[in-house]
């Protein structure tokens, strides 16, 4: 709405001049068209981040002409505060079941030591904080075989026989 009022003020007024640095109205007008379906299919996908980033490329496009930009400024700066604390509290959410799961895991392998699928009664484990750890086991390195006596030693050793 902002771009057709813009366009229709700057075309009938017959006294109008384009300033130095200052758009057409025919390019306010497709801006404000194609900033209207970007805020439409970001609105429709649901993402707050997505919304507050055009809305703040849209303040950039108006905000220097009427101070029509400060109404989108204003949706930039509350979308954009909402969806970085909503995302803090996931993540932090996230980080205390993550440890919590850990915690659980550790507790289990210490009380069993058969795996969780052998034991009686008990049903596979479907995680879905993370991915089930690997079953393989690599041994221990065999400790390396003694030095070998060296030729003096031996000599001795076959004398005092």
């Amino acid at each position: 709405m902002f771009g057709i009022a813009v366009y229709v003020a700057e075309t009938s007024n017959h006294h109008f001049r384009l300033a130095k640095n200052q758009l057409t109205p025919q390019t306010t007008l497709i801006l404000g068209l194609a900033a209207a379906a970007l805020l439409l299919i970001t609105t429709l996908i649901g993402r707050r981040a997505a919304v507050g980033f055009v809305a703040l490329f849209t303040f950039l496009a108006f905000g220097t002409q009427y101070l029509l930009g400060v109404p989108f400024l204003a949706l930039a700066i509350w979308l954009l505060y909402r969806s970085f604390k909503i995302q803090r509290e996931a993540s932090a959410a996230a980080r205390a079941a993550r440890a919590e799961s850990s915690s659980a895991r550790t507790t289990t392998a210490r009380t069993s030591s058969r795996p969780a699928s052998t034991r009686r009664g008990s049903r596979s484990k479907t995680s879905k904080s993370g991915p089930e750890a690997n079953k393989r086991f690599t041994p221990k390195r065999p400790p390396p075989p003694a030095p070998k006596p060296s030729r003096r030693d031996r000599k001795a050793a076959e004398s005092k026989e």
